[in-house]
C-alpha cells in the first residue's frame, strides 16, 4: 500500500482528531480489515502479527501499527543538529521515496547549504521500534571452530544464537529458548576455549549497506562466515533492551518480560503534568541494579552454573540495558528456576568472574553493580574524554567537547563518535588480555564468553541520521575494530574461537529525507485522555504505562467513566500529523487472539 503525505517538507504539525475523521477514513476500515484478516487463520497469519505475539505481556492492551516511516518517541526526537552529506549519495537516497534536493532547498528549517560536494541539513532526531524491514533487517555471521561457512538462506532471530551457541559448548539451552540450533556445525569437535559476540547498535543491514564501501572488514567476514543473509528482528518493540536481551538469552519478549527500553507514564496534578520515564532494569544509582527485570536465564547464567564459576563472562557497552540484557543476572540467579547460588560459593564465584559494566552519564566513568558482578581494572582506568581529545581532537563539527562540562552536556554526541568507537574496542581487547590471557583462563578447559555492543552506531544514527557522514566516520571505525579484534583473537587463540556478528535492530530513514512523520507520546497520550472529563483529566490519566510500541491502560479508571478500549483505540488511530494518518492500524489482544 502507497503511503501518502499531505506536507512532506514540513516539521511535525498539529494533530486533528474527531469522529469525522473517524467516520469518513473508509480507506482506513478497509486497511483495518486487511490487518485484522491473518488473525482468522494462524497458518496465514502476517508476520507482524507474529512480532506482537511473541512479544505480548499480559498487563498490555494495545499494540500500535504506525505507518510506514512514521517515528514515534519521546519530545528528545524534537531536538536537532545539523548533519552532513554526500551530495551525491544523499540524492540516491531521497529518490528512493519520490524526493529530490530541491524539496530540502526549499524549506527554509532544513538550513540547507552545499560545498564542494557536501551537503550540510538541520535534521530531527530519528528512531526504531516498528516491524518494518528498515528496523528489523539485521546482519547475523557465526565464524571459527567448526562452523561450515556458506549462506544460509533461512529467516532467523536474534534468538537462534543463545541455542546455536548452547549446542558448540554443549550446555542446556537458558530456560526461555523457543528455538533450535542453526545448523552451521561441520563437525562435532571440542568446545572453543572462547565465544566472542558482536552487536553493532542500530547496525541493521540499511546501515551496513549504505556504507559498504567503509565496512570491508564487516562484509569480507560474512563472505567467510556461516552467514545468515535473512535474519530480522523476531520482537516489538525493536528496541536495544529488547534486542540484546534476545541475544543473551535466546527468549522472546513474552517470556523474558522485557519488551521496551522505557516505561513512560504521564504524572498529572491539578493540570501540570510531567513525563516520568523508568528504564529497564536501571533505579536512579545504576551501580544498584534491577536484574530480576529480566525474567529469562541467559546463556551466561547456564554456563555460570554448568562450570561452577570457571567461565569468565564479559559484556560491555556504554548502556546497561545492552550490557545486562547479554550477560544476565550474574551472581543474582532465579531461585524459582533452581539455580539459587545465595549462601554458598558459587555466589562468590560468578561476582568475581563476570565482568559486565557500563558508562556513567554523569560522571563519564565505567561502573558496575558490585553484588552481581565485578568491574575489571582495566575499565577502571578508562577515561571516555581523555580518549576523545586524544583520538578525535577536531570533533563532529558544532560539537567542541574539551572538558567534563561539554562531554556532560553533549553526552550523546560523545557517544557517536569514532573516538567512543575506539576506546570500547582497546578496551574489550585490554580485558580479555587483563582478565583470561593474562590470568591464563584462556586454556584452562572453561570456555569463557564475550559480548561488546558498539553503541556509538546507535547514538549517531538518532543524532544525525544514518545516511549521514558522521554515520559513517563511526561505522568506519566499528569495521576498523571488528578487524583488530579478529586479529587479535586469532593471534591468541589461533583457531580456537567462534566469533558471531550481528545488531539489536536497525533504523528508519530520517523524516528529511523520507517525508516521514514525526509523534512524541506525550501527544498520543494527551489524545487518549481527552477520552476524560476535563477535570478528571486535570488529574488522571487513562494510560498506566506505555513502551513506544505498546500501551497498558488505566482499566479501573476505563470502568469509572465508562469508556471502551474500542473508544481509546479509535482516538488513537485518528491521530493526524500535517493532515495525514499517523498509525495503520491499533491491534487488541482480542485482535490477536492472545485471551483464548
Amino acid at each position: 500500500m502507497a503511503v501518502m503525505f499531505a506536507d512532506t517538507d514540513a516539521q511535525p504539525g498539529k494533530k486533528n482528531k474527531g469522529s469525522s475523521a473517524r467516520s469518513a477514513s473508509v480507506a482506513l476500515l478497509v486497511l483495518t480489515a486487511t490487518l485484522l484478516a491473518p488473525v482468522a487463520c494462524k497458518k496465514s497469519e502476517a508476520p507482524w502479527v507474529e512480532l506482537y505475539k511473541r512479544s505480548a505481556r499480559s498487563d498490555i492492551d494495545l499494540y500500535l501499527v504506525p505507518k510506514k516511516y512514521a517515528l514515534l518517541e519521546s519530545s528528545w526526537m524534537k531536538k536537532t543538529a545539523i548533519a552532513r552529506f554526500n551530495k551525491e549519495q544523499l540524492a540516491a537516497e531521497l529518490a528512493k521515496y519520490g524526493r529530490s534536493l530541491a524539496d530540502l532547498q526549499k524549506s527554509p528549517e532544513h538550513e540547507y547549504k552545499e560545498e564542494n560536494g557536501e551537503i550540510k541539513l538541520r535534521v530531527g532526531r530519528i528512531s526504531h521500534s516498528t516491524a518494518h524491514e528498515y528496523d528489523t533487517a539485521i546482519p547475523l555471521v557465526f565464524y571459527g571452530k567448526g562452523i561450515e561457512p556458506r549462506d544460509y538462506g533461512q529467516r532467523v532471530h536474534q534468538q537462534h544464537i543463545a541455542p546455536t551457541l548452547a549446542a558448540l559448548l554443549q550446555i542446556r539451552n537458558p530456560n526461555g529458548v523457543e528455538t533450535k540450533a542453526l545448523p552451521i556445525v561441520k563437525q562435532q569437535s571440542a568446545k572453543p576455549a572462547l565465544v566472542f559476540v558482536a552487536v553493532i547498535d542500530q547496525g541493521g543491514m540499511n546501515l551496513l549497506r549504505l556504507h559498504k564501501d567503509a565496512a570491508p572488514n564487516i562484509h569480507q567476514l560474512m563472505a567467510k562466515s556461516a552467514n545468515f543473509s535473512d535474519a530480522h528482528v523476531g520482537h516489538l518493540d525493536a528496541h536495544t533492551a529488547v534486542g540484546h536481551m534476545a541475544i543473551g538469552t535466546g527468549a522472546y519478549p513474552v517470556k523474558s518480560s522485557v519488551i521496551g527500553n522505557t516505561f513512560f507514564s504521564m504524572e498529572k496534578k491539578a493540570g501540570a503534568q510531567k513525563l516520568n520515564k523508568a528504564e529497564i532494569y536501571a533505579t536512579k544509582d545504576e551501580t544498584k541494579v534491577s536484574t530480576l527485570d529480566l525474567k529469562s536465564e541467559s546463556l551466561a547464567d547456564v554456563l555460570n552454573a554448568t562450570n561452577a564459576g570457571k567461565s569468565v563472562i564479559v559484556a560491555q557497552s556504554y548502556a546497561l540495558r545492552a550490557a545486562v540484557g547479554m550477560a544476565g543476572h550474574g551472581a543474582e540467579w532465579l531461585a524459582a528456576n533452581g539455580t539459587a547460588a545465595n549462601g554458598n560459593g558459587l555466589t562468590t564465584a560468578v561476582r568475581q568472574g563476570n565482568f559486565v559494566y557500563w558508562l556513567d552519564a554523569t560522571k563519564s566513568k565505567w561502573i558496575t553493580d558490585t553484588r552481581y558482578f565485578s568491574l575489571p581494572a582495566a575499565a577502571k582506568a578508562s577515561d571516555v574524554l581523555l580518549n576523545y581529545a586524544k583520538y578525535y581532537p577536531q570533533g563532529f563539527e558544532g560539537y567542541k567537547i574539551r572538558d567534563t562540562k561539554a562531554a556532560l552536556e553533549n553526552w550523546g554526541v560523545l557517544m557517536s563518535t569514532p573516538a567512543e568507537t575506539q576506546l570500547e574496542g582497546e578496551l574489550v581487547r585490554a580485558v580479555i588480555s587483563e582478565q583470561i590471557i593474562g590470568a591464563k583462563k584462556h586454556n584452562d578447559g572453561f570456555t569463557d564468553l564475550v559480548y561488546i555492543s558498539f553503541k556509538s552506531a546507535d547514538a549517531v544514527g538518532h543524532h544525525f541520521g544514518f545516511e549521514s557522514l558522521e554515520a559513517r566516520d563511526t561505522v568506519k571505525e566499528i569495521d576498523t575494530q571488528i578487524g583488530k579484534m579478529v586479529e587479535f583473537l586469532e593471534k591468541n587463540y589461533g583457531q580456537d574461537f567462534v566469533f558471531v556478528l550481528s545488531a539489536d535492530h536497525g533504523v528508519a530513514p530520517l523524516s528529511e529525507i523520507s517525508g516521514g512523520l514525526r509523534l512524541t507520546v506525550e501527544e498520543v497520550m494527551a489524545e487518549i485522555d481527552t477520552l476524560l472529563p476535563p477535570d478528571v483529566a486535570q488529574n488522571e490519566s487513562l494510560v498506566h504505562f506505555m513502551t513506544v510500541g505498546q500501551i497498558s491502560l488505566n482499566k479501573k479508571l476505563m470502568q469509572q467513566h465508562n469508556i471502551s478500549i474500542d473508544s481509546v483505540r479509535g482516538v488513537i488511530r485518528d491521530i493526524r500529523v500535517n493532515d495525514t494518518p499517523f498509525f495503520e492500524g491499533v491491534l487488541t489482544r482480542k485482535d490477536l487472539r492472545l485471551d483464548g
